[in-house]
């Protein structure tokens, strides 16, 4: 009976272990987050748009989660691109589905 309560108890928090840590990890940006408020209605989950993010933007632009309302963060690519940040936002901001576009500034502190 003490076996199968510490079996259960292992498998118990072996799964609990692996679920936290699917459920937090947040997806990694290699180049430069940032944050992208659309026009009211824009989809961004299409399976296209981001594509045509990175076309304008002349990097690879990559959705990693909403923020609030239209505000999405994006990883805007730009390692080897030879591309300044600066021209990346407003190559951005120069789109008709776009309100605005900054870095994000807040950072999660890392664990």
């Amino acid at each position: 009976m003490t076996v199968n309560w510490r079996i259960s108890l292992l498998l118990t928090a072996l799964l609990l272990n692996a679920c936290a840590a699917t459920a937090t990890q947040d997806a990694v940006c290699h180049g430069q987050k940032i944050m992208i408020q659309f026009v009211p209605g824009v989809d961004v989950m299409r399976a296209d748009f981001s594509a045509g993010l990175s076309r304008d933007a002349g990097v690879p632009v990559d959705y990693m989660r909403p923020l609030f309302d239209d505000y999405y963060l994006y990883c805007a690519g730009l390692e080897g691109q030879g591309h300044a940040l600066e021209e990346v936002l407003e190559r951005l901001q120069g789109r008709s589905d776009v309100r605005a576009v900054e870095i994000d500034r807040i950072q999660r502190p890392q664990r």
